[in-house]
């Protein structure tokens, strides 16, 4: 019975993660675009259009060129099962479903294999525009993930000093947090790092200086060009998904507070609880990094786009680490 429990309990709590997330990740892509359109002095589209697209998408045909392999087929799926994955091991108020030792590299690893899935999708279509675009979404990867991979390291470090089982563990958040280490010094790397991941997550979900390798304008969707109907749906359900993640990371690492201890809550009433104030704080972060962002900037060239990642967010990345580390080290 306990065996069965293992595997009956945390398959229907991701289910139902999954469930919540993917509505309010489609949701919050609605209430994204109204604002922006305010902000433009536009009316916007209603704020549940994201979700209408979805279903109809997923009725409309889906036509595959004559060129594409098997991977242009299996990529959105791959990519969706990816993103699914990837919510177990997501901090989201409460300490992951499948939370591990070491399961830090599993989430890094799932949420860049999220790209490389859609990577193998564009340049399996044959599509000129589709192959530029992963080479885009191949060359922005490998610029942004260091930085984020240096100061989440550095972060899991340094409040593995203060005393947690898992210092690895994405549940490490919510045992100390960054603000607990209390040094001078430290408070300064917190807000660099913070400026760090900022940058970082603008980045991954691709908006602003970082709407590269899409580019409606210039490259016709690029990575998406090819892909409609039930495929385009998975994409875009999946890309909506990301963006809730990778914010999720964000809020954990630095705005880990629940409210559940206040309201006296316990069990799954106080992970409900906590997961819809997580939810919150996500939506007040990707307001200010993608939906001002998006509205008051422009895109970056590639070039400009991977110095900036590396001579700018990442130099920034290995300041920020080195004080949060310096007590220790000195």
């Amino acid at each position: 019975m306990d065996v069965v429990g293992e595997l009956v309990y945390p398959t229907v709590g991701l289910l139902g993660l999954y469930a919540f997330v993917s509505l309010a990740s489609l949701v919050w892509e609605g209430v994204d675009r109204k604002l922006v359109a305010r902000m433009q002095r536009r009316i916007g589209p209603p704020i549940l259009q994201p979700l209408y697209d979805f279903l109809k998408l997923s009725s409309k045909e889906t036509i595959i060129p004559s060129t594409a392999n098997f991977m242009f087929t299996a990529a959105p799926g791959l990519a969706l099962a990816t993103a699914i994955a990837l919510l177990a091991y997501t901090p989201v108020g409460f300490t992951p479903i499948l939370a591990s030792k070491g399961d830090v590299m599993v989430f890094i690893y799932l949420l860049t294999l999220i790209g490389f899935f859609k990577i193998l999708g564009a340049i399996s279509s044959g599509n000129p525009y589709a192959k530029i675009g992963a080479a885009r979404e191949a060359t922005i990867m490998v610029s942004r993930e260091p930085a984020m991979m240096l100061g989440i390291f550095a972060i899991m470090w340094r409040l593995g000093k203060l005393g947690v089982d898992k210092p690895f563990s994405m549940g490490v958040f919510y045992v100390h947090n960054i603000w607990e280490i209390g040094t001078p010094m430290s408070f300064v790397g917190a807000v660099i790092l913070l400026y760090v991941f900022t940058v970082w997550l603008a980045s991954e979900i691709e908006v602003g200086f970082f709407n590269i390798p899409d580019a409606e304008e210039e490259i016709a969707g690029g990575l998406l060009v090819e892909y409609s109907g039930r495929y385009l749906a998975l994409l875009k359900l999946t890309n909506a998904m990301k963006a809730f993640i990778s914010a999720s990371l964000v809020v954990a690492i630095f705005f880990p507070w629940g409210i559940s201890g206040y309201l006296n809550l316990t069990g799954l009433s106080a992970n409900v609880v906590d997961l819809l104030f997580h939810t919150l704080k996500v939506f007040a972060l990707l307001f200010f990094v993608e939906s001002v962002f998006r509205a008051v900037t422009g895109r970056l060239k590639i070039t400009q786009a991977v110095d900036f990642l590396w001579k700018n967010v990442f130099l920034a990345s290995l300041v920020g680490s080195l004080l949060i580390a310096m007590e220790v080290i000195m």
